[in-house]
């Protein structure tokens, strides 16, 4: 019989096992109560398991996987990426990274952590998409679009910090979409 390791639960694992629930509140899968009580046991936790535990019963799929994320860096420079994994990390100091996601399939569920520092980082999402904001802005910038113009699109969430920047995340027929191409 071949048992399972008990693996230590990160700082990542936790914020993303809260992202999780911060989206089941919103949809009404649990009451605001029950969401702090849950979130102050994500921060406790030491095991995986015990997250786990925590989202069991809201007919989710279970902690978002641990595979590594996408990364794309720009570091003094202009990079362009169209990256399709679950989880993506974007970067840029001194830059700028253009991120492609219009083509992201619809009902999906994404995690883009978007940090800036004296640079931007700019995401086309398509018409349908459904962004989440879960990031901070430190003498910097975040601009986000409203609500989605079509429906059945991707969910994504928004992660990061932009620290005498911008991150900014537009839809195909705006101004910015145009100029970030070039």
């Amino acid at each position: 019989m071949v048992t399972q390791p008990v693996l230590r639960v990160s700082d990542q694992e936790r914020e993303q096992t809260v992202a999780v629930l911060n989206q089941a509140a919103a949809d009404g899968r649990l009451t605001w109560d029950e969401h702090f009580d849950r979130v102050q046991a994500v921060y406790s936790a030491q095991l995986r398991g015990d997250l786990a535990s925590l989202l069991d019963d809201l007919g989710l799929a279970d902690l978002p996987a641990t595979t590594a994320p996408q990364r794309v860096h720009a570091f003094a420079s202009k990079v362009h990426s169209a990256p399709v994994a679950r989880r993506i990390e974007a970067e840029a100091n001194f830059g700028a990274v253009v991120l492609d996601l219009t083509g992201l399939p619809a009902g999906e569920r994404y995690t883009l952590e978007a940090s800036s520092f004296c640079g931007k980082v700019t995401v086309l999402v398509s018409a349908a998409a459904v962004v989440l904001d879960g990031g901070t802005a430190k003498l910097g910038k975040r601009s986000l679009p409203g609500a989605p113009t079509a429906t059945g699109g991707p969910v994504i969430t928004v992660t990061g910090n932009s620290t005498l920047g911008h991150i900014r995340v537009v839809r195909p027929d705006s101004h910015w979409a145009r100029h970030a191409l070039h």
